[in-house]
């Protein structure tokens, strides 16, 4: 990099963080190139990045092909049961390896030359390998498929790295940890998923979105207002607009944020069978938040930063049949003003049959490629970037106080759980934090911060 570009550097991270700690957001990080350069190789190069969930490649030979900006990577179970994540290029000439989305397959082979690897990535045959490459071959070993620099598992979610000297997945976890927790243990089988993920491209900023999952409960009030007047949604327009969101607790804890109502599980919809499992499985500690005490807290939005979000919601797929669902999305960046949303169902394996296809309904409803509130939701994802492309409008610093000035039975929350907590999910407090941690990335700096509610 010439002196140029780095002096150019240093004065967007230094623009953007006049704003940032000033509890803004500078609107020119939505839209600007270098700004989204910046992210590639600070934020995505650098984090762990959800990739698949185990469930998706249960046998022996079962892959998928995922994608860490533009890297594509193949997740696949070996012959030997193992679980591995290929960067998917042919080492003689580049090609892709592997052309399907998911499948299952013994070989690799290179439509190019037809090189040929096997599940486990290494490089088992080379066409006419003796006339071409000499008497002793090739060297095999060295030209196995390339393996993803950084790649575990954490409760059956898998994440990858660009990053050779990425930090130990659990570390980078954090205290998030125990809310990813409170999803994947609360079934003695773990979770699986529900057919395969969907996704769709859209004219906005990955920022957007991920801002929406980590912070934003307010928006639902409007956005979503005919969800609830239809009664789609468990709560009517009128009682949420009284109480909603905001009769709940905002939750920052490492890496990511949840937001957590103040209702039980039986309320969102589970069955009374499938809440006594969940009591009986999930460790002490989650057991508790959830369901002892005064006021049950049920989780509903989560957050991992850079950009895995997840749901805990419901729909009604009938009348008086109320069926939550639990979804989980990435938002992967395409470019400043575009990105794909890749989504996935997730369920308790344990689950009756009837229930497994019906949260998928009540997902598909609401949440799904064309469901009600993903269309509002899009809608304002796409003016969001379009308001934004303005020379003027870059200029407008958004801002992100609401919170800061509510009462004491709203802030600090004596919080009995990892990370700190405000009493309302009507704040900005997960946006500040999604700022701060986005700041952090693209600087390399750590940047103060105070506690959720001030």
């Amino acid at each position: 990099m010439n002196q140029d570009d780095a002096r150019m550097r240093d004065d967007v991270i230094e623009r953007a963080g006049r704003a940032i700690r000033d509890d803004s957001v500078p609107s020119f990080i939505y839209t600007d190139p270098e700004v989204y350069q910046l992210e590639a190789e600070r934020i995505f190069g650098r984090s762990w990045n959800f990739l698949a969930h185990e469930s998706e490649v249960p046998n022996a030979g079962d892959f998928v092909v995922r994608y860490i900006l533009d890297d594509s990577i193949i997740v696949c179970r070996g012959a030997d049961g193992a679980v591995r994540a290929f960067l998917n290029v042919c080492r003689h000439r580049g090609m892709q390896v592997c052309r399907a989305e998911m499948g299952n397959t013994k070989r690799f082979t290179c439509p190019y030359h037809g090189w040929l690897y096997d599940n486990e990535g290494a490089l088992v045959s080379v066409p006419m390998e003796r006339p071409y490459f000499g008497v002793d071959g090739i060297d095999r070993e060295a030209n196995s498929l390339s393996e993803l620099p950084s790649f575990d598992s954490y409760e059956g979610f898998l994440f990858g790295s660009l990053d050779t000297d990425a930090e130990p997945l659990r570390d980078f976890l954090g205290d998030f940890a125990f809310y990813l927790d409170i999803h994947a243990k609360r079934d003695p089988d773990g979770l699986e998923v529900v057919g395969e993920p969907q996704r769709w491209r859209l004219r906005a900023n990955w920022k957007t979105g991920a801002e929406n999952f980590m912070g934003d409960s307010y928006h639902a009030q409007y956005t979503h207002r005919s969800v609830f007047m239809i009664g789609l949604h468990p709560n009517t327009a009128g009682d949420f607009q009284a109480k909603g969101s905001r009769n709940g607790v905002h939750v920052d804890a490492g890496p990511g944020t949840m937001s957590m109502a103040r209702q039980s599980a039986e309320q969102r919809g589970y069955t009374p069978e499938m809440v006594a499992s969940f009591k009986q499985t999930l460790p002490p500690e989650q057991t508790r938040l959830l369901f002892e005490g005064e006021t049950p807290l049920w989780p509903t939005r989560t957050h991992l930063f850079p950009n895995m979000s997840m749901l805990n919601a419901g729909a009604y797929v009938a009348k008086d049949k109320l069926v939550p669902f639990l979804t989980c999305r990435v938002w992967r960046p395409l470019g400043p003003e575009a990105m794909e949303v890749w989504s996935w169902v997730l369920v308790e394996r344990n689950a009756p049959a009837w229930f497994k296809r019906l949260t998928q309904r009540a997902y598909v409803l609401t949440f799904g490629s064309s469901g009600t509130e993903e269309q509002d939701d899009v809608e304002n994802f796409h003016g969001i970037v379009r308001a934004m492309r303005g020379t003027a409008s870059q200029e407008i610093d958004q801002t992100l106080a609401m919170g800061r000035e509510l009462g004491p039975e709203h802030t600090d929350v004596d919080w009995p759980a990892p990370g700190s907590a405000v009493g309302t999910t009507f704040t900005d407090a997960g946006n500040r934090r999604f700022m701060h941690l986005w700041l952090e990335g693209v600087s390399g700096e750590p940047v103060t911060t105070t506690p959720a509610g001030r």
